[in-house]
């Protein structure tokens, strides 16, 4: 008895004395950082995809770029990836649905955007009627379904005016068919003329539309000599026009690099800025 008396205190004793002993300087369990939320803007201009945000994993920046590329890359220079995939940003429910909405910026006339910040949506853009926003807001469920808040600064159109509509589908047109030239020419490759024939088809159905015909370049170059031939070819798409029996009141603008789309100092990016566009200048039929 005493000796189980003995062994029973000791062990009380070793107890006490490694509870006592025990460093105290040593630190604490590592807990990991903390991680930042994940974002997405999206914003569609006069036929330009602009992608920027950081995502957390490369599967997700490759599903949306893929879907941007089928949608809205059929001409180089469309589609400009910011995108960034950054390991201090954490999960984000929203990530895996982001390339099923993309579509809802199609809907937009002239601009749209989609901005996650990681607790909301925030859409916004201009749209030509009640139901293409009842459209619009049906097929961005696939993000909302995810708890992401959402913020309408969506605008519709009442009545939209004839020029309205044809404005609308001449840069329907332009946003998927660029008209291109020859390097420092008002030449024309096949391309180029195809994509006029598109818009012969549809100006004819407004013969009485006045239509500007803006041409611009890139900022390389003497500014006079851009100014010249971004005018010469806009009146070599008047005269293409011309000859091909339209009606229309056609007046045709050199802009030269004074009006860049895009600022990016890239291959794409400056064979963005060397463009024409067509504007309606009056109300006519469609």
């Amino acid at each position: 008895m005493m000796r189980r008396a003995i062994l029973g205190a000791g062990a009380v004793a070793l107890a006490l004395l490694g509870a006592v002993c025990i460093p105290r300087h040593l630190p604490p369990p590592s807990t990991p950082a903390s991680l930042s939320p994940a974002t997405f803007h999206a914003s569609l201009e006069q036929g330009t995809l602009t992608l920027r945000g950081s995502l957390p994993s490369e599967t997700s920046k490759a599903a949306i770029l893929q879907r941007a590329q089928e949608l809205y890359g059929a001409t180089p220079g469309r589609v400009i990836d910011e995108l960034a995939v950054d390991p201090r940003v954490g999960p984000a429910a929203w990530a895996g649905n982001v390339s099923n909405v993309l579509p809802v910026l199609g809907h937009m006339t002239e601009h749209g955007s989609i901005i996650i910040d990681g607790r909301s949506i925030v859409l916004s853009g201009l749209v030509d009627s009640d139901r293409a926003k009842a459209t619009v807001l049906r097929e961005i469920a696939p993000l909302t379904q995810t708890g992401l808040e959402l913020e309408d600064h969506i605008l519709a159109a009442q009545l939209p005016s004839p020029s309205f509509s044809l404005q609308k589908k001449l840069n329907e047109i332009l946003s998927h068919a660029s008209i291109e030239f020859d390097s420092n020419t008002t030449t024309m490759p096949p391309r180029g003329r195809a994509t006029l024939d598109q818009l012969i088809a549809l100006l004819r159905r407004a013969p009485h539309t006045a239509i500007e015909i803006g041409g611009h370049t890139d900022k390389y170059g003497e500014p006079d000599y851009n100014l010249q031939l971004s005018r010469r070819r806009a009146e070599a798409v008047r005269d293409y026009f011309i000859s091909h029996g339209l009606t229309n009141q056609f007046t045709a603008v050199g802009y030269g690099a004074s009006r860049p789309l895009s600022v990016v100092e890239t291959r794409a990016g400056f064979q963005h800025n060397r463009r024409i566009e067509l504007r309606v200048k009056g109300v006519g039929d469609l």
